[in-house]
C-alpha cells in the first residue's frame, strides 16, 4: 500500500512541476529507467532518494509517502490556489461539483483529460481557454 502511494506520487509531483521522468533523473542524479521503476512500482526509492526527492519537490516526507493523506493535503492546496477573496472557498467548490453533476458528459471529458500527458493537458486548457474567450465574444 505505501508503495503504491510513493509510486503515485513521485509521478504527480513531478508532472504538477510539468518535469519529464528524464528532468527528474538528471536532478536526482539516476537514470531515467530507475524513475519509471519508482513511478510503476518495480522498485521503490531507498530513503536517501526519498529524502531527496521530498527536498526537490519541495514537500515533507510524510506528504510525499503519503502519511500525511493526499487527499487532505490536495484540497488545502487546491485551497489556497483557487480560493476566491470574492467568494467562499467552500461555496465554489460546491457550484464546480453542482455544474459536473448536471454535465455528466463534461466529467468524462475531464477524466479524459487527467489521463493525457501533461502536455497535452496544457494545450487542451488554453485550447479551452481560447474556445470560451471567443465565444463570450459573440
Amino acid at each position: 500500500m505505501i508503495v503504491e502511494r510513493i509510486a503515485h506520487n513521485i509521478k504527480i509531483f513531478r508532472e504538477q512541476q510539468n518535469w519529464s521522468q528524464q528532468t527528474l533523473a538528471d536532478k536526482m542524479h539516476v537514470s531515467r529507467s530507475t524513475i519509471t521503476k519508482w513511478e510503476t512500482k518495480v522498485g521503490t526509492p531507498d530513503i536517501n532518494s526519498l529524502v531527496k526527492l521530498s527536498n526537490i519537490f519541495g514537500i515533507t516526507l510524510d506528504h510525499l509517502v503519503g502519511t500525511d493523506t493526499y487527499h487532505n493535503e490536495l484540497l488545502k492546496e487546491f485551497k489556497r490556489v483557487y480560493g476566491s477573496k470574492n467568494q467562499s472557498f467552500d461555496d465554489e467548490v460546491a457550484e464546480l461539483i453542482s455544474y459536473i453533476m448536471t454535465h455528466p458528459e463534461l466529467k468524462k471529458q475531464i477524466l479524459r483529460l487527467k489521463n493525457l500527458p501533461i502536455q497535452k493537458q496544457i494545450s487542451i486548457h488554453r485550447l479551452l481557454a481560447d474556445l470560451i474567450d471567443e465565444i463570450e465574444q459573440v
